[in-house]
C-alpha cells in the first residue's frame, strides 16, 4: 500500500514518541539516560487503551532494542589490554534520532511555508511570454577597441553633400513640354539617353509623381517591348 502512513496515540511511528519523552524531560540527545527512557518507553506501551499488535510491531521492535541497549550497557565491561573501548551502544540510536529531528524540523518549516504561501497571489510577471535575448560577452579589449573608434570619428572632417543639380519639379515640367509638342508621346528610355546620374534619377521621380497625379499614361505593346509616355487628355495644358 503506497503511502502508508500509521499513526498510535498521537505519534508517528517510535522515534516520535523517544523525541516526545526526549523533548518532554528535556534530555539531551547525545548523552540519552537509556535506563529511564526504556522504563518511559514501555510503561507508555503498556498503557495503550487499544494495543494492536499489527499496527504497534514497529514500537514493540523499538522497546525491545532499548532492551537491548540497556542491557549492553548494565553489564560490566572488561577491556583487555592493547584492545579499544567497545563504542557507545547508544551512538547508534542517537544518529537516528538527530537525523528524526532534522527532518521533522524541515517538514514542519515546509508546513509553515505552505501555510504562508496559500495566503498569497502570485501576480504574472509584466513580461511573460517574451523572447529574451542572449547578447555575447565582450572582453574588455573590444570595448575599448568600440570606444577608440567613436573617438576617432569625432575627429575626421564634416562631409559636405552637394545640393542636388536637377529638381523633380524641373524634370516635371520638361516632361510635359516634349508631350505638349508631341501628341505621339515618346519612349521612356529617351529621357536616361543622356544626362548625369542625378538627372535620370530627377527624371525617372518626374515620371513617378506624374503618374501619382494621373496626368501621363504608360504604354507597352508587349512583353519586353519599349514603355511610351503619353499625356492624359487635358492635361496638355499645365500640370502644376
Amino acid at each position: 500500500m503506497a503511502n502508508l502512513s500509521i499513526k498510535v496515540s498521537d505519534f508517528e511511528g517510535p522515534l516520535d514518541l523517544l523525541m516526545h519523552l526526549i523533548e518532554r524531560d528535556k534530555i539531551d540527545i547525545y548523552d540519552i539516560p537509556i535506563v529511564s527512557i526504556t522504563e518511559q518507553y514501555i510503561s507508555y506501551l503498556r498503557e495503550m487503551s487499544e494495543f494492536d499488535m499489527e499496527v504497534a510491531s514497529e514500537f514493540l521492535v523499538m522497546a525491545a532494542t532499548l532492551l537491548q541497549i540497556k542491557s549492553r550497557m548494565l553489564l560490566p565491561k572488561e577491556v583487555a589490554a592493547g584492545e579499544e573501548e567497545e563504542a557507545d551502544p547508544r551512538q547508534m540510536l542517537v544518529e537516528m534520532l538527530v537525523e528524526y529531528r532534522k527532518i521533522k524540523r524541515s517538514a514542519a518549516a515546509l508546513l509553515e511555508m505552505k501555510a504562508t504561501a496559500s495566503r498569497m497571489f502570485a501576480r504574472r510577471p509584466y513580461f511573460e511570454g517574451s523572447v529574451q535575448r542572449h547578447l555575447p560577452n565582450y572582453h574588455i579589449r573590444d570595448l575599448l577597441l568600440a570606444l577608440a573608434g567613436i573617438v576617432n570619428e569625432e575627429s575626421k572632417p564634416t562631409a559636405y553633400i552637394e545640393p542636388q543639380a536637377f529638381s523633380v519639379q524641373e524634370k516635371i515640367t520638361e516632361i510635359m513640354d516634349r508631350l505638349r509638342s508631341s501628341t505621339a508621346g515618346f519612349r521612356l528610355s529617351d529621357l536616361f539617353s543622356v544626362g548625369s546620374r542625378g538627372e535620370k534619377v530627377a527624371a525617372f521621380l518626374g515620371v513617378l509623381e506624374l503618374l501619382k497625379m494621373g496626368s501621363i499614361t504608360i504604354s507597352q505593346s508587349e512583353q519586353f517591348a519599349p514603355i511610351y509616355i503619353f499625356a492624359k487628355q487635358g492635361e496638355q495644358e499645365d500640370v502644376l
